[in-house]
């Protein structure tokens, strides 16, 4: 999936932010990058609702679930190009149960705690998108919930969010 425009986009985004971050978030931002890419993976998941087992009358959102899989993105992507991977990114659908992609990404994404090497950078991100393609998000979802998104961290940004 060519995605060179929302790596683009992502790299405008990134600067804006880049003004207002302490010496400690810079220090740490690898670590910190990760942790918020898990914590958006988990917040995804909960729209997605595939692993509540015991919830029967499960009422989906779908522009919840695709804000939340833009937010990945965004994380996703501000890894991928400050480590000089480029933007046409396999998608890896390993399962078609949605719990089984969500724990092979999951694993996929912790190994980013420890390096961001562009392999490691590509499956995860390739993990990612198979995961959406397990719920139907399909590459113009991708873009429109990325560009909604993006335009809303810029009003975060000008209101000091």
């Amino acid at each position: 999936m060519n995605l060179d425009h929302i790596f683009k986009t992502q790299v405008k985004l990134d600067q804006a932010f880049q003004n207002n971050l302490s010496k400690e978030d810079l220090l740490y931002f690898d670590k910190k990058i990760v942790i918020a890419l898990l914590v958006e993976l988990g917040e995804f998941a909960n729209e997605v609702q595939d692993f509540k087992y015991w919830k029967k009358n499960k009422v989906l959102k779908r522009a919840d679930i695709l804000e939340e899989f833009a937010d990945g993105i965004h994380f996703l992507t501000s890894i991928a190009y400050k480590n000089k991977v480029k933007s046409n990114i396999k998608v890896i659908k390993k399962y078609d149960n949605f719990s089984l992609q969500l724990a092979y990404t999951y694993r996929l994404f912790t190994k980013l705690l420890k390096s961001h090497s562009k392999i490691k950078i590509r499956k995860a991100y390739g993990a990612y998108l198979g995961l959406g393609l397990i719920v139907n998000i399909n590459y113009e979802d991708i873009l429109k919930a990325y560009q909604a998104k993006n335009q809303k961290n810029y009003d975060r940004i000008k209101n000091n969010y």
